[in-house]
C-alpha cells in the first residue's frame, strides 16, 4: 500500500508544469497572402514603430515564436512555445490601449490550434496559422466603477497568422 502510494505522488508532481495546450500540426498551407479572418504578422507590418513583427528564439529543444502588432494607439502580443514534438508548452497573450482609465485585462490561454508548413526544429523558413482559445479577467479601473461599469470573465479566440520569409 505504501508503494502504491508513493507511486501516485510521483506520479502527480511530475504532471505539475507539464500542461499541454496543443499540438501543431505541419500540413501543407498556401495562399498565406488572401484575404481571412486570421490577423497577420510578417514584415509587411514592420515601421518605425515595429522593426520585428515575428521572433523566432531556437533554445535547444524549445521554439519560442512571439507575433506582435502596435500601431501607435493600440497592439498586442502573441508569444507560444514549443517542444520538440511540436507541442504547445507555453502560450500568452496581452493587448494594450493609450486610453488610460485603469482597466486591464488579463487572459489565461486554455488551448492553442497551431498549423505550420514545416517541422520548425528542421526548418527556419515557416508559415503558421493559430488560433488562442482564452479566459479574459477584465478589472473596470476606478474612473469606469464610478460609472457602474463592473469587472467581468469571458471567453475569446484570437486567430492570426506569420510568415518568416516574406518580401516587404
Amino acid at each position: 500500500m505504501r508503494i502504491l502510494l508513493i507511486l501516485i505522488l510521483l506520479t502527480n508532481t511530475n504532471c505539475i508544469g507539464q500542461e499541454k495546450l496543443g499540438n501543431a500540426e505541419v500540413v501543407e498551407l498556401r495562399n498565406y497572402e488572401k484575404d481571412d479572418e486570421y490577423f497577420p504578422h510578417d514584415c509587411s507590418m514592420e515601421s518605425d514603430m515595429l522593426d520585428n513583427a515575428i521572433e523566432l528564439d531556437k533554445n535547444g529543444n524549445i521554439l519560442t515564436i512571439k507575433n506582435i502588432a502596435n500601431d501607435g494607439f493600440t497592439g498586442h502580443s502573441i508569444k507560444f512555445q514549443l517542444n520538440s514534438q511540436l507541442e504547445v508548452k507555453k502560450a500568452e497573450y496581452a493587448e494594450w490601449t493609450d486610453a488610460l482609465d485603469g482597466s486591464s485585462t488579463n487572459y489565461t490561454i486554455n488551448r492553442v490550434e497551431l498549423k505550420l508548413n514545416s517541422d520548425p526544429f528542421k526548418n527556419n523558413s515557416l508559415i503558421g496559422y493559430y488560433t488562442f482559445y482564452m479566459t479574459g479577467h477584465y478589472k473596470a479601473g476606478e474612473i469606469l466603477k464610478k460609472e457602474g461599469v463592473k469587472d467581468e470573465i469571458f471567453n475569446r479566440e484570437i486567430k492570426g497568422k506569420f510568415n518568416t520569409n516574406c518580401k516587404k
